[in-house]
């Protein structure tokens, strides 16, 4: 009988290396495990380990008071074979059952299953989770006269029950998520070697993109073919042309190391070059940089349901004839996948034409063009919708701060309280000044729109915050500026979601805004899609629409027909501290709120534990200067982006006062810190 150094001297390797390869207790390349098989294969007789070996597994078999189960699996390093076999050794032995795991790597491995299947009655049932559709695996499943349960998709067999993850539908809500987070170039990533699983997730994806209204682009769908193709060259054909996509979805948890290797070595910002999501399970994903946004396996429904297929086939078969059971038609289980999104994926900012927003810092100006601003001493004037608060104060410096390093003059500041006849007149008699640059926040769609074309007319540079009237179709004006709203509602949804979780509660109330905004409509979308995607266990229960300041009656409205909610989500700051007026009138400052941008009044409700939990918050600082940066690109005949798009700041109590001094470039006020200070609840986290 062979031993262990017999082994490695005919394969011309380590006896630690034999070890390795038997025990699977280190990586060994593919060709030194080929030579080590081979030479177990080859040898006169068993050698001595591997029957110790398979001595081993039947002591663990007999020793079984109900009977044992084979659990044959590839990979088992695999975080979804790891985690599929530590569920169900925990369910099957609290049910009293022994359960063996088998590795089935190779056909030297398979044949010792097949000889423990052959030799044992004491196994009474197998389950199964391979990757790969090599047939020596089918064989021996398709030989089984006792119970085998499925484990995944990659058993292209429909003569077993199978639970398995549903991947077409991981991939269709996957690329959906991507869809309406605002993009539309999306690439996938995937493995040509396991068919079954490739086509039902081809599917998901085209039928995402044609649900979607876009067209599948072949170059987008990168297969890896084989072992020697290189990631890295299909990432570098698929990212170096023009046509470049804006988010990528991988189909193998195996590719991420790769991926995020060529991202970091070619300075592709992730999620801002490129959002990223990949199906499947890996463990490391929340501790990438940026973390991974996940399609994860449901292990633990996946096992829960195989398990009671298995216990329901050992009870039949202990009631019925053996092949009656065996030969009974199959059941096929389709678990969801729960959708993790961190931060490699990023809801890309569109315009109110549906462009695609640009950062800000593509906006600079070299030393030459400031200078020639200088010499040609530009003059602008800034047009507010309402003016005195914060937000007009910071946004006013902001472009100052632009302006006064380049020689611009503001020449003339005006606000009309959101009247826009008033609004009206002020641009006329602006336009008699013959100002250069025009930054204007137009007050309505409709009812400012022909004065406004009364600019373009002009030499006038018109630079639009916030929207754009009706009548302009992307034309005629330098840009428009705005927060990135899809980023903003995905902070407010994320921070709402999370608290509620955090505190056992789930059903949740939405106030927003009733005119047709295009801003405001993105951010109250995006804050729906994050809590339909990210947090299943949570519950709209009905939303309110407001437009003419009802926004006090709208929530005691909402309660009285919903008094089972929990959080309710407010489009914006103002209506926000209506809705905890009336929350704290009908005694329900149980109630928490999330909505968006920082001022006082919210601030102070934050600080002092009130109902306000939770907001994402413009920077109209930079928002200004983004806008200054656009006029003087304008002026100086530049080509400028249509939508320049400015991140928000996501805002607790915990970073209340780090995020006031960021947004409003000085410190709190004292009350606010003083109220922090005194908050009990806060204090004590």
């Amino acid at each position: 009988m062979a031993s262990i150094k017999d082994i490695a001297k005919m394969a011309g390797v380590s006896t630690a290396t034999v070890s390795h390869v038997i025990n699977k207790t280190r990586y060994v390349s593919p060709e030194l495990v080929d030579k080590v098989e081979n030479a177990i294969k080859n040898a006169d007789s068993p050698p001595k380990f591997v029957v110790r070996r398979q001595k081993k597994i039947r002591e663990s078999i007999y020793q079984s008071q109900k009977g044992a189960l084979l659990y044959i699996c590839q990979d088992e390093d695999d975080n979804y074979i790891g985690e599929i076999w530590n569920k169900l050794k925990k369910l099957m032995e609290s049910s009293g059952y022994t359960i063996v795991r088998c590795n089935c790597n190779s056909e030297f491995e398979m044949s010792i299953i097949n000889k423990l299947l052959s030799d044992n009655n004491g196994i009474i049932g197998v389950f199964v989770s391979v990757k790969s559709d090599k047939l020596y695996a089918q064989n021996i499943i398709r030989s089984l006269q006792i119970p085998c349960v499925i484990i995944g998709n990659e058993v292209d067999d429909s003569a077993f029950d199978r639970v398995t993850t549903d991947i077409y539908k991981a991939a269709y809500d996957c690329t959906m998520h991507f869809i309406r987070s605002g993009h539309e170039k999306i690439a996938i990533l995937m493995d040509n070697s396991l068919k079954s699983y490739n086509n039902d997730f081809m599917k998901g994806y085209e039928n995402a993109l044609k649900d979607g209204g876009i067209k599948l682009k072949n170059r987008y769908v990168l297969y890896k073919y084989s072992y020697d193709k290189k990631i890295s060259d299909m990432l570098s054909g698929l990212l170096g042309g023009n046509d470049t996509p804006s988010a990528l979805l991988i189909t193998d948890s195996d590719y991420i190391y790769s991926v995020y290797r060529y991202i970091m070595k070619r300075n592709v910002r992730c999620p801002k070059d490129l959002s990223i999501m990949c199906v499947g399970n890996e463990g490391s994903a929340p501790y990438l940089n940026p973390a991974l946004s996940m399609a994860e396996n449901d292990c633990e429904r996946i096992v829960g349901k195989a398990v009671e297929l298995m216990l329901d086939k050992i009870k039949e078969l202990s009631e019925n004839d053996k092949y009656e059971v065996i030969l009974k038609k199959p059941s096929k289980i389709l678990v969801s996948a729960k959708m993790i999104i961190r931060d490699s994926t990023i809801g890309t900012a569109r315009g109110p034409f549906g462009e695609r927003g640009a950062d800000m810092h593509t906006l600079t100006l070299t030393e030459k063009e400031m200078d020639i601003c200088r010499m040609k001493k530009f003059t602008a004037v800034i047009v507010y919708h309402y003016i005195g608060a914060s937000f007009m104060k910071l946004h006013e410096q902001g472009v100052r701060d632009v302006f006064d390093r380049l020689g611009i003059t503001i020449i003339a500041v005006m606000g009309c309280q959101m009247d826009f006849s008033m609004q009206r007149k002020q641009i006329q008699s602006l336009l008699m000044l013959e100002p250069d640059i025009m930054i204007a926040f137009p007050v309505n769609h409709t009812m400012t729109q022909d004065v406004f074309k009364e600019v373009i007319r002009t030499k006038t540079k018109l630079v639009f915050m916030g929207h754009v009237p009706d009548g302009f179709e992307g034309k005629g004006y330098v840009s428009c500026i705005n927060v990135n709203e899809r980023s903003n509602g995905r902070n407010i949804g994320r921070g709402l979601g999370d608290y509620l979780l955090l505190n056992h509660k789930k059903n949740i109330g939405i106030i927003r805004y009733g005119h047709q905004f295009y801003a405001t409509n993105q951010r109250d979308l995006a804050v729906e899609q994050i809590i339909r995607e990210e947090y299943p266990e949570l519950r709209i229960c009905a939303t309110e629409v407001f437009s003419q300041k009802d926004e006090y009656e709208k929530t005691k409205e909402l309660l009285t027909w919903h008094p089972e909610i929990d959080g309710i989500y407010v489009s914006w700051e103002g209506p926000a501290i209506k809705v905890v007026e009336a929350l704290h009138d009908i005694n329900r400052e149980d109630i928490i709120v999330a909505t968006s941008d920082l001022d006082f009044s919210v601030a102070l409700d934050m600080a002092k534990g009130g109902c306000i939990k939770v907001l994402s918050a413009q920077q109209p600082f930079e928002e200004g200067q983004a806008a200054a940066l656009c006029g003087a690109n304008a002026v100086l005949g530049k080509k400028v982006p249509s939508f320049v798009a400015v991140e928000p700041v996501f805002v607790t109590a915990e970073n209340l006062i780090k995020s006031w001094n960021a947004i409003y470039k000085s410190k709190a006020p004292r009350e606010i810190i003083d109220a922090l200070q005194k908050n009990e609840q806060f204090m004590s986290e």
